[in-house]
C-alpha cells in the first residue's frame, strides 16, 4: 500500500470512530444535531485524533526487513548462494499472502495485517537481508532459485533457509516470534551442516529485531564450523523439521481471548 492509500485508510480509520463517538453523545440525549462549529464538536474531534495516536493507525503498516543486514560469527572460506522458502503454514493454505510479517491491533484489538514495505514476499526480503550481511563480510553471494537442491559451483555451497513462523504482533507491546532452519549443501547435495534458530522477543526497533534473528540462525554452532571449512557431512539427511509452535515472550499485548485472529 504506498502513502497515498494509507492516507485515505487512516482517514476512513479517523471519520468511522467520529461518527461512533457522535452515534454515542446522540444516544445519550446530548446532542441533538451535529454543530461542526461548537465546543463539543472540539472535543469529538481532539478525541478521535488522540485514539488515532494511540493505536498508531494500524491501516497499512509496513516492515522493512529487507535491510535487517545480519553480522556473521567467522569469516568464510567460500562463495555462498542462498535460498530462502517460506513454509509458514498459514502462507501455505493461502490464509496469509507471502508479503505478511505480522499483526497490530486497532480499536477494539481488531487486527490488521503488516505487510512487508517492499512488496515483495518476505522470503525475498528475508534472502536480500542475508546476501546483504555476506556481502559486508566480503563473501561473494548470490541468490539461488527457490526450488536448488545443491550449489551450482564445486566453490560455492548453498545456504537453504526455510522460515516456518516469522511474525510480530503489536498492540501495547510488541514482539517478534521466529523458527528458522539453515541447510548448508555442496556441490554434490550433500548436507554438510544444519541449524535452527527459535525466539520470540520484545521489538524496540524491527530493522534489529530481523537483523538479530537471522544473525542468531548464522551463529549456530554446526553452520560456523561448517562455513568455516570444518567439513563433516552430516549423515542425517532426512531429518524433520520441526515445527513446533514456539513459546512466545511475555509482552505487554493485552490481547484478549476473543480478539485474538486464529492464525496462530
Amino acid at each position: 500500500m504506498n502513502h497515498r492509500l494509507m492516507a485515505i485508510e487512516c482517514h476512513r480509520f479517523i471519520r468511522e470512530h467520529m461518527q461512533l463517538l457522535l452515534r454515542r453523545v446522540q444516544a445519550a440525549g446530548k446532542m441533538s444535531s451535529v454543530n461542526w462549529n461548537g465546543s463539543l464538536m472540539s472535543r469529538l474531534v481532539a478525541l478521535a485524533i488522540a485514539f488515532v495516536l494511540l493505536t498508531g493507525c494500524a491501516y497499512g503498516r509496513k516492515i522493512d526487513y529487507a535491510h535487517s543486514y545480519p553480522a556473521l560469527p567467522a569469516a568464510l572460506t567460500q562463495a555462498v548462494e542462498v535460498q530462502v522458502v517460506d513454509m509458514r503454514p498459514y502462507v501455505l493454505s493461502g490464509n496469509k499472502n507471502g508479503t505478511f510479517v505480522g499483526l497490530t491491533r486497532g480499536s477494539y484489538y481488531i487486527p490488521y495485517d503488516v505487510n512487508t514495505r517492499s512488496g515483495q514476499p518476505l522470503a525475498n526480503d528475508l534472502r536480500a537481508a542475508l546476501l546483504g550481511g555476506f556481502e559486508r563480510k566480503g563473501v561473494p553471494a548470490q541468490g539461488a532459485e527457490a526450488g536448488a537442491t545443491a550449489a551450482s559451483k564445486p566453490d560455492a555451497l548453498l545456504l537453504a533457509v526455510s522460515v516456518h513462523e516469522w511474525k510480530s504482533e503489536a498492540a501495547i507491546g510488541e514482539i517478534l516470534t521466529y523458527s528458522l532452519r539453515a541447510e548448508l549443501i555442496d556441490e554434490a547435495g550433500q548436507r554438510l551442516a544444519t541449524a535452527q534458530a527459535r525466539g520470540s522477543d520484545r521489538v524496540y526497533d524491527h530493522g534489529q529485531a530481523g537483523q538479530s534473528a537471522l544473525a542468531s540462525l548464522l551463529a549456530q554452532p554446526t553452520l560456523v564450523r561448517a562455513f568455516g571449512g570444518e567439513v563433516e557431512i552430516d549423515t542425517a539427511q532426512n531429518e524433520p523439521a520441526q515445527d513446533a509452535p514456539v513459546r512466545k515472550a511475555a509482552a505487554e499485548l493485552f490481547i484478549p481471548r476473543l480478539g485474538r485472529d486464529g492464525v496462530y
